[in-house]
């Protein structure tokens, strides 16, 4: 719920970088919700991807870098590969001229950034909210 959260404030900010098409206020915040919750069922998918073979449960407690790596690369790789679909398509989305690319690619950076910004931070967020034994949490 949280990452849900923390994505639909960041699409609603990324709108600029997208063609909007015309879009009433309240179709941008319902498509804005309706790509929060991709986002957030992404993060769900890259979390259970990093906590696979993990024997201590839940691993962002800790944040080991093996599984932190894990998840990130997953999230990016699994948008990456929705931007490479999506662009263009009568489906998908077009990006507005604001929108810069990766170098050699027709892959929007404002998405990858999101990529790592958003879900950092839930994470981050999650973490000092409180989850799993507080014994475990460093004293920092």
């Amino acid at each position: 719920m949280i990452g849900f959260l923390i994505a639909f404030v960041w699409e609603m900010l990324q709108l600029p970088f997208y063609e909007a098409g015309g879009l009433t206020p309240a179709q941008a915040a319902y498509r804005c919700g309706l790509a929060s919750f991709g986002d957030a069922g992404i993060m769900v998918a890259a979390y259970l991807v990093g906590s696979i073979g993990n024997s201590y449960s839940p691993w962002l407690v800790r944040w080991p870098a093996g599984r932190f790596s894990a998840y990130l690369a997953t999230g990016l790789v699994i948008t990456a590969s929705v931007e490479v679909l999506a662009v263009g398509t009568d489906w998908g989305w077009t990006y507005s001229d604001l929108m810069p690319l990766l170098p050699g690619t027709h892959i929007g950076l404002v998405p990858m950034l999101m990529w790592v910004i958003v879900p950092t931070a839930t994470l981050w967020l999650v973490r000092r909210i409180g989850v799993g034994p507080k014994e475990h949490l460093p004293n920092n």
